[in-house]
């Protein structure tokens, strides 16, 4: 109870924080004051990025109402020169101030006043600025460019803003909760356009060859979905009608006129599905998706309200080269930023707190409408990657819960995590499936319309409204409430595993719940939750594969449930895969499991063996299951060809790669394990995509080329004989496919320095980001020190963008020792990795925590964390070592077992 009391009180201080001492005026905390809130923005940009000129200049009248008596405005700013700073009352008379200050550490721009201004009043704040698009840091109101037919380079200027980048591009109440109604004007050349949130109103000319484009005022808005585009960018739209006028639009580089057709028409279909599913009208007439060049876009997309950018690679689809894998790509992340303009756009989290009611609701829309706007690509199942993602993460003893306050901008940018994105969505759905989803989504349709027009929410307007509905369909027991169990998963971190014990050879089951840690723990935290049981025997039809059979409650040991079973049963528990738990069973029923599921694969639905894969591993990496049985779940694979449990079981033939690597002959053991269970896969799905096959198959295809070609003469035989045309071509070292570049991977790692020459020189010239990417990955193939060092080394130049560097920093340290011993010496004789990278700290953090992922020697281990401390907060040092901390634990306890497995593990002749 005391934690209870505890997490309230910190709940209560997440919207009361107050971040000004009355008395010493004295800054305490990085939140605004409550004395004032803008209600309107007029903001002017005057723009010369069509000559190459990188410097603008801007105007920014702000409509303000005084909340408590001060004398003191406080905005955020940050990379603004400002200049002239007036203030006038509501009578257009100017009041006096006494100046201006910043803050530099918390960003704030302070505009002292010589008179009190009272509560109630209101006034416009009216700033002239200058800034620069100049920057390199994919961030903020930025710079990218793209080369065009005639070989020119044509710059372009967009923005991001999300989480606390509007206040770098100008002055702004830049809080997540603090929405403002806003008019936007943009000059540029002539040759170019003005795009932004809203649609234009009309375009005026000015002198000097320019013109300027008027927006209509938005919806109000928080500050980090504001966006601009100017550029020359190309444009392909439809006009939809019904039920009412809407365009939809995809903007490109000119050169990429041909690839806009299927993100347009996919927009149109998924964005009519989300108005219907959620029963709530889109709040624009256009909705605009931008493709920006890869090097210069960190993010994968963002979800700017009306102002979608996203990743070139992402949104354009080639229909003469790329098959329903690449369709599927952009269906989902349209889905996800199109689920944003419902939840996060038109309802706005209170803080970034509450930032999962965001990425959660979008995580999982994505696969979940797709259902109704492409149900040929059968996206629902694919949800299983991202619960698994999400149970992995979970299972740390640092990692926070759903909920979680935190203040300073670095702080928020790491919430941006799979807790809030892969978890909330996986709370979500859980729920969804336990109350039925006709009810959940009634639930969801009550929460919008009750609260759209205040527009700012908080998880208990959400919990409140699913209370409603559940209630009127009887969906939960009378003593039990959504907020009950809803806040058992958000205001905690960490996900259980239910242990299921069969009493004897009776139809009475036993359940018991505890906290999963993926590394046993010394004084593990006793936690508990509300858990949705179902169930799954080939006799009950289905009765219980995923609404609620029980709802096992917390902190009560072995719940008891009778299941029904006739001769030649067997239970699975959880067997969708639909509740956001691990299962274990006693070793009878594990038994019983297996052996149905080599005897009758087709009796278990396919998410029901990829969690089974999942769990069995996990469980025998924390020492809850013996690797004996995890293997032989593993093992029945030899005949497993469908893509759903071969993606499962290739995340985790990865995680094995990589904590056993420091181990030679092991490494060489779960190669020719790997190789062996893929061959067939290989057999079946072949070397090259064939045109219109399913994305499960084009996505099986590349699992078995990735895992297979380790040992599998075939597979070696093509790749040396694919290596040795391209050099014959070393001029123009040219890899067209995904499945080209796994093939010839394996012997590019034998490969010498001049290959990674001739790979890194056709790198430089491509233009295109997704032969760009193929180049990236075939290069970190390379295993030779020289060339390791040298791809190292071509980071430090302007060859590539932000994006583009971490892509390659990522390649380099994941495929070997040495390329992680090359990245840890670069980022040691680093004095400022970050400016040095050209990269934000938010980029840097997220990969200090991934090289902790693949830090398995204890030298390593202690050179990054001595780089993390010089480099990162101490929130972020602690969960490092952490990371450090389980790697070391899972060699010590599974290595020699692990490689003995693998070692007397059937093999076949490759």
């Amino acid at each position: 109870m005391l934690k209870v009391f505890a997490l309230l009180a910190l709940l209560v201080g997440i919207c009361s924080a107050s971040p000004v001492d009355r008395n010493s005026r004295e800054f305490t905390t990085y939140r605004l004051p409550n004395t004032t809130i803008p209600t309107h923005y007029d903001l002017y940009l005057d723009t010369n990025v069509h000559l190459a000129d990188l410097a603008y200049s801007g105007n920014v009248k702000i409509n303000i109402r005084v909340l408590e008596s001060t004398s003191q405005i406080v905005l955020h700013s940050t990379r603004s020169v400002i200049g002239r700073l007036e203030l006038r009352n509501s009578n257009q008379l100017a009041v006096p101030v006494k100046g201006h200050e910043v803050d530099e550490d918390k960003q704030f721009l302070i505009v002292n006043t010589n008179v009190e201004l009272p509560a109630g009043s209101t006034y416009v704040l009216d700033i002239d600025f200058t800034n620069s698009l100049n920057r390199t840091d994919a961030s903020g109101f930025y710079r990218s460019s793209y080369v065009n037919a005639a070989g020119e380079t044509k710059y372009l200027g967009v923005t991001q803003f999300e989480p606390c980048d509007a206040r770098s591009a100008f002055p702004c109440f830049d809080e997540p909760g603090i929405k403002a109604t806003l008019n936007v004007q943009i000059a540029c050349g002539v040759e170019y356009s003005a795009k932004a949130n809203a649609p234009a109103l009309g375009i005026t000319l000015l002198p000097g060859g320019k013109k300027l484009t008027t927006f209509q005022t938005t919806p109000r808005i928080q500050t980090y979905l504001i966006a601009f585009l100017v550029s020359d960018f190309i444009t392909e739209r439809q006009v939809v009608s019904e039920p009412r006028q809407l365009v939809v639009s995809t903007l490109a580089r000119p050169t990429a006129s041909q690839l806009l057709t299927y993100s347009v028409s996919a927009s149109v279909q998924f964005l009519r599905e989300l108005e219907i599913y959620f029963d709530q009208s889109y709040a624009m007439s256009k909705i605009d998706n931008v493709a920006v060049a890869n090097i210069d876009f960190a993010a994968g997309a963002m979800e700017n309200w009306g102002l979608v950018t996203y990743r070139e690679s992402t949104i354009l689809f080639d229909p003469e080269t790329q098959g329903e894998s690449q369709q599927l790509s952009v269906v989902g992340i349209v889905g996800h930023e199109y689920t944003h303009q419902f939840f996060g756009n038109l309802l706005a989290p209170e803080w970034w707190s509450y930032l999962w009611l965001n990425e959660g609701f979008a995580r999982l829309y994505q696969y979940y409408v797709s259902e109704f706007s492409h149900p040929e690509l059968k996206m629902r199942d694919r949800f299983a990657g991202v619960l698994q993602a999400a149970l992995t993460t979970d299972a740390s003893p640092t990692v926070r819960p759903m909920t979680y306050y935190v203040e300073t901008p670095s702080e928020i940018g790491r919430l941006f995590d799979n807790i809030a994105y892969a978890k909330a969505a996986s709370v979500l759905r859980m729920l969804n499936y336990a109350v039925t989803e006709h009810t959940f989504q009634k639930g969801l349709r009550y929460y919008i319309q009750q609260n759209k027009d205040h527009g700012v929410v908080n998880e208990e307007n959400l919990f409140d409204s699913l209370e409603q509905a559940v209630r009127e369909d009887a969906q939960l027991p009378q003593s039990l409430t959504m907020h009950e169990i809803f806040r058992s998963w958000s205001r905690q971190p960490g996900a259980p595993v239910v242990t299921v014990t069969r009493v004897g050879d009776t139809n009475e089951y036993l359940f018991n719940q505890e906290r999963f840690y993926s590394t046993p723990q010394e004084a593990p935290e006793q936690q508990s939750w509300w858990i949705p049981i179902s169930y799954f025997t080939p006799s009950s039809n289905g009765q219980f594969n995923s609404s609620a059979a029980l709802w096992m409650p917390p902190y009560v040991t072995d719940v008891s449930m009778h299941i029904n079973l006739v001769e030649n049963d067997f239970v699975l528990v959880n067997p969708l895969a639909r509740g956001y738990y691990r299962v274990n069973y006693d070793p009878l029923t594990w038994e019983n499991i297996i052996y149905n599921l080599y005897e009758n694969t087709n009796a278990f639905h396919r998410l029901s063996r990829s969690q089974l894969i999942d769990d069995s591993m996990n469980l025998a990496h924390a020492g809850k299951l013996d690797y004996y049985t995890a293997f032989k779940v593993f093992d029945y694979l030899l005949d497993e060809s469908d893509f759903l449990p071969w993606s499962t079981a290739s995340s985790n033939l990865r995680f094995l790669q990589r904590m056993l690597r420091h181990d030679s002959v092991a490494s060489e053991n779960l190669k020719s394990y790997s190789s062996m269970l893929a061959s067939n896969l290989l057999a079946t799905y072949g070397f090259d995509p064939i045109k219109g096959e399913s994305a499960d198959d084009e996505d099986a295809r590349l699992i078995a080329l990735e895992w297979a070609c380790g040992n599998d003469k075939p597979c070696q035989t093509e790749a040396t004989q694919r290596l040795s045309k391209l050099r014959t071509k070393a001029a123009s070292f040219a890899i067209v496919s995904k499945s080209e570049q796994l093939i010839i991977c394996s012997q590019l790692r034998k490969a010498t320095y001049d290959d990674f020459s001739a790979i890194l020189s056709n790198l430089k010239n491509t233009p295109n980001s997704r032969s760009r990417s193929y180049l990236i990955e075939a290069a970190s193939c390379i295993e030779n020190r020289n060339a390791i060092n040298a791809f190292v080394d071509s980071l430090k130049s302007n060859d590539f963008g932000a994006a583009e560097k971490t892509q390659i920093l990522q390649a380099i340290y994941s495929n070997s020792l040495g390329g992680l011993d090359a990245i840890i010496d670069m980022f040691d004789s680093s004095e400022n990795i970050a400016f040095e990278m050209n990269i934000d700290r938010r980029q840097l953090y997220t990969l200090l925590e991934d090289i902790a992922e693949y830090t398995v020697e204890p030298q390593a281990a202690a050179r990054l964390i001595n780089i993390v401390k010089r480099e990162a907060p101490t929130q972020l040092v602690t969960t490092i070592q952490a990371k450090l901390h389980a790697n070391q634990s899972w060699i010590q306890r599974n290595a020699a077992i692990v490689s003995t497995m693998l070692k007397n593990s059937p093999q076949i002749d490759m």
